[in-house]
C-alpha cells in the first residue's frame, strides 16, 4: 500500500499485510532492510514506545517476533534479544505483542511466517475457486441485473467494479464482521482502536491478477475508485493515482515544517476541487451532455478549470471524443443507477453469506497449524487477511472465465485494474 494524503481513503490492504509501517529506529536499524512488514487495522493515537508499529521497526524486535512464531520464549531469550534497544518485555506485554503463560513467553499477536503465508496462498486457492462457482452459478440472473446499465461496451467493466470491488472486497469485509468471523479491532487503553499485523519477508507469492486492492477519492457529489491488483499500483492512469507526483512535488520542502504543512493543506483543496470538478464533468457527461457549449451550461466550473479537467480526462482515457461530441470511457454509476447497485450487491452478499457459512468450519480446520493459531491467537484475527487471499483468488478465476472484465487480457488500457466513477450517494465506500 501505498501512502496518500488524508484525502484518499485506503481500502487497499494489499493482503492486509504489505504495507510497511516502518518507523525510523535509530543507528544502522533504519537503513537495514526489514524482517517483517507490519501494518494495523484500524488507527493508533499513540506515538514512540506506545505504539506497536514503532516498536516493530527495530529489527532486534522483528528478529525475537519472528523467533515466538517459532517457538516459546524465556525471559532469558527476550532480555539477550532486547539488549541495545528501549525496548523492554514490559513494554512487549503491555503492547501485547507477548503474553506470559507460566515462565515462558508466546507470540500474542497476528504475525505469518514466510511459511504461513505460502500455506495460506495454497489453501485459500482452492477456497477461491469455490466461491468463484458460488458466483458462476449465478450468471444470468447477473446479466439480468447488468441489463438495465445503458452503456453495453462498459457492462464488463462495471460488473468488475461492483462484484469484484464493491462486493466481494468492501461488502465481503463488512459482512465477514458482521457474522463474527473476522474480529472487530478492540479498543485500548489510550483511545486507540487497532489490532497490528506483520508478515514476513521473503514469502516470494505471486499476486498479479488477484484483485484485492482499491483506492478511493471521494468527492463530493462524485466519487473516484480503482480496483486491481497490487503489482497494478501506482495506477497512474486512474483517478486518484493520476495525482501522486503533488506528493513528490512537496519533497523539498520537508526541511520547512511551516511551509510543507501550509503547501500540503493548499494541494489537499486543489485537489479536492479537481476531484469535484471532474466529477461533475463526468456525471454530465454520462448523463447525455455531450459538447464543450452543453458541458459550459451545465457544470459549475470556470471555463479554464472545465477545459484543464476535460483534457485531463480524455488523457486518461475517462472520456472520449467523436466528432467533437464527449463519451464516458469507464464505468459511470448516476443516481438512476441505485436499483442496479443495490441488487448486485443484495444479490452477492446472499451468496457470500451461504458459501462463507459452509466453508468457514473446514476452512477454518485447514489453517489451524498456522504460527498464529499454534501460539493461541485466535483464528478471527487471521480471518482478515484470509479472506483478503480467497476473494482475491476468487476475482482472478472470475475475470479469467470471462465473467466479467479481464484488467491483465492483452491490449487493455488500464493493466491490472478497472476504474469506476460513482456518485456517493448510490454506494457505501471503504471506511464508510
Amino acid at each position: 500500500m501505498r501512502i496518500h494524503f488524508a484525502w484518499v481513503f485506503a481500502s487497499i490492504l494489499s493482503l492486509g499485510l504489505a504495507k510497511a509501517a516502518q518507523a525510523q529506529g535509530s543507528g544502522n536499524n533504519a537503513a537495514a532492510k526489514p524482517l517483517i512488514y507490519t501494518g494495523v487495522t484500524g488507527s493508533i493515537n499513540a506515538s514512540g514506545l506506545d505504539d506497536p508499529q514503532y516498536v516493530l521497526s527495530f529489527l532486534p524486535v522483528q528478529s525475537l517476533m519472528l523467533q515466538a512464531a517459532r517457538h516459546a520464549l524465556t525471559r532469558a531469550d527476550i532480555d539477550k534479544a532486547l539488549e541495545g534497544t528501549p525496548v523492554t518485555l514490559n513494554r512487549l506485554l503491555q503492547l501485547e505483542l507477548l503474553r506470559k503463560e507460566g515462565d515462558i513467553y508466546r507470540l500474542n499477536y497476528l504475525l505469518l511466517t514466510a511459511e504461513d503465508q505460502q500455506t495460506m496462498y495454497r489453501v485459500c486457492a482452492g477456497y477461491g475457486r469455490s466461491l468463484a462457482e458460488a458466483f458462476r452459478t449465478h450468471r444470468a440472473e447477473f446479466d439480468q441485473i447488468f441489463s438495465h446499465y445503458p452503456n453495453a461496451a462498459l457492462r464488463p467493466q462495471l460488473m468488475f467494479d461492483l462484484i469484484a470491488g464493491a462486493a466481494l472486497n468492501w461488502g465481503g469485509l463488512d459482512l465477514t464482521t458482521e457474522l463474527g468471523y473476522r474480529i472487530q479491532p478492540p479498543h485500548h487503553a489510550d483511545g486507540s482502536v487497532y489490532f497490528v499485523h506483520s508478515a514476513e519477508v521473503g514469502s516470494q507469492l505471486d499476486f498479479k491478477g488477484l484483485y484485492l486492492d482499491s483506492e478511493t477519492a471521494p468527492g463530493s457529489n462524485m466519487s473516484f475508485s480503482t480496483f486491481g491488483d497490487g503489482v497494478s499500483s501506482p495506477r497512474l492512469q486512474g483517478l486518484p493515482d493520476v495525482f501522486d507526483g503533488i506528493e513528490n512535488a512537496m519533497e523539498d520542502w520537508k526541511n520547512s515544517p511551516d511551509v510543507y504543512a501550509a503547501l500540503r493543506s493548499e494541494y489537499i483543496s486543489l485537489f479536492l476541487m479537481a476531484i469535484d470538478d471532474a466529477g461533475q464533468v463526468m456525471n454530465a457527461v454520462a448523463d447525455g451532455t455531450s459538447t464543450d457549449a452543453a458541458l459550459a451550461e451545465r457544470v459549475s466550473i470556470p471555463e479554464e478549470r472545465r477545459k484543464a479537467v476535460v483534457r485531463l480526462l480524455k488523457a486518461i482515457g475517462y472520456l472520449g471524443e467523436a466528432d467533437h461530441h464527449y463519451s464516458v470511457g469507464v464505468p459511470v454509476l448516476t443516481p438512476g443507477d441505485k436499483p442496479l447497485v443495490d441488487a448486485t450487491l443484495k444479490l452477492s452478499r446472499e451468496i457470500m453469506t451461504d458459501w462463507i457459512r459452509r466453508n468457514y468450519p473446514t476452512m477454518k480446520d485447514a489453517l489451524s497449524g498456522l504460527s498464529p493459531m499454534r501460539n493461541g491467537v485466535p483464528f478471527s484475527l487471521a480471518f482478515s487477511e484470509v479472506w483478503h487471499y480467497e476473494f482475491g483468488f476468487a476475482t482472478k478465476f472470475l475475470a479469467e472465465s470471462g465473467f466479467y472484465a479481464n484488467p491483465r487480457a492483452p491490449g487493455t488500457r488500464y493493466e491490472g485494474y478497472v476504474p469506476l466513477v460513482w456518485a456517493s450517494s448510490v454506494l457505501k465506500g471503504p471506511g464508510n
